[in-house]
């Protein structure tokens, strides 16, 4: 089971909880996390929208429910296919279709009750990637290695011996089979996978030696993968097709690589600009002078700083910050100047700033030159 989430956990209730209070879990969270109506990316809702949906599937039916509380993830793994809960094993649509409509209806294909003997996609992955702000600058180009799960080749994903199989005769191909059971309210018919094909609609006398008949075996891809530059952090890249193989014919999933970009010692982003600082003396904020300031390429230029510059001022430097996308103009450089304060100063240094601080702050009289800048300008 994906992730082996405890199911009370995932939807927020105590193993006590009432029908009601588990229900009213349920669709507080489908609100939240619908695909068509979340605030959080397309594949992240979809993944959360599927395992809140899975704990409701199971805590949500009585008998599924007692066998999760006394076996955990193993005694309810029966009830779904091979590989895992899918939305043709969700059968309580109508308990938040009131909430969303016909938009609901989407997440199963368009059929609330699709049978697991018809062809279906398989499920789409998600790799994280991390790159350098560097590779944000230059772009870059790199090859992931992606385990996932591909068709069967000897079987056809048929998962019988050489790709012989057979209509299941106890369903007839459909799949799933109805059961009826008498109550005091009259017969009620229910409907489950055929115990016999496991909802596939056919049957084989021999298993397939590679897949052991589950028609797809897991395997590892190295699929090369473009960075653009100026990529967003947290951007997503669709490779189509690179997800988990499909059921009975259906295509396979895409895979999404979500980059994440981390964080630099120098360097901080702000959109398409970069911010930075820079350490200079307390003559050349007053004075004016330049500095050295490194960019993220590793290059060194100067940048001038005008005279009464106060600590914490920030001056900007056109076309050395980061590319936009698919343009090749880059954005600003922020340089914030801070005052660098020795730790220790020579007796000669000591008596000028000493001289410096007595003077701060007072007038020279007319236009006649102070003392103290006197001295100053005749070193």
């Amino acid at each position: 089971m994906p992730g082996e989430a405890d199911y009370y956990e995932t939807l927020g209730v105590q193993k006590d909880a009432t029908p009601d209070e588990i229900k009213a879990a349920y669709r507080k969270l489908a609100k939240k996390y619908h695909p068509d109506v979340s605030t959080e990316s397309k594949e992240v809702a979809e993944a959360k929208f599927k395992e809140v949906s899975e704990a409701y599937e199971v805590l949500s039916d009585a008998d599924k429910r007692k066998l999760y509380d006394q076996y955990g993830h193993a005694g309810v793994e029966g009830q779904f296919g091979e590989g895992g809960f899918s939305w043709a094993d969700f059968t309580r649509a109508d308990d938040v279709s009131d909430i969303f409509g016909d938009i609901f209806g989407s997440m199963f294909g368009g059929s609330r009750r699709q049978p697991r003997s018809a062809a279906r996609t398989g499920d789409s992955l998600r790799y994280d990637m991390d790159i350098d702000l560097n590779d944000v600058l230059n772009g870059k180009e790199v090859e992931i290695s992606v385990p996932h799960t591909v068709t069967c080749r000897d079987c056809n994903g048929t998962g019988g011996k050489d790709g012989n199989v057979t209509t299941c005769g106890e369903c007839g191909g459909l799949g799933r089979v109805q059961m009826v059971q008498r109550t005091p309210f009259g017969n009620m018919i229910s409907e489950s996978d055929c115990p016999t094909c496991r909802g596939r609609g056919k049957t084989f006398a021999e298993k397939c030696p590679k897949c052991r008949g589950a028609g797809r075996h897991s395997t590892t891809t190295k699929i090369e993968i473009k960075i653009p530059k100026g990529i967003a952090d947290g951007s997503r890249i669709r490779v189509p097709g690179g997800g988990d193989a499909g059921y009975n014919g259906g295509g396979p999933g895409d895979l999404f690589v979500l980059v994440n970009i981390r964080g630099h010692k120098d360097f901080r982003r702000d959109g398409n600009n970069l911010w930075t600082e820079v350490q200079t003396t307390y003559p050349r904020l007053v004075l004016g002078g330049t500095a050295k300031v490194k960019t993220l390429e590793g290059e060194t230029f100067e940048v001038e700083i005008p005279a009464g510059t106060q600590v914490g001022g920030v001056l900007r430097v056109p076309e050395r910050g980061l590319p936009k996308a698919n343009a090749s103009v880059r954005g600003y450089l922020y340089i914030r100047v801070m005052l660098e304060v020795p730790k220790k100063v020579s007796a000669f240094e000591k008596e000028l700033l000493e001289k410096l601080d007595d003077a701060a702050g007072k007038k020279p009289a007319g236009t006649r030159k102070s003392k103290v800048r006197q001295k100053l300008e005749g070193l």
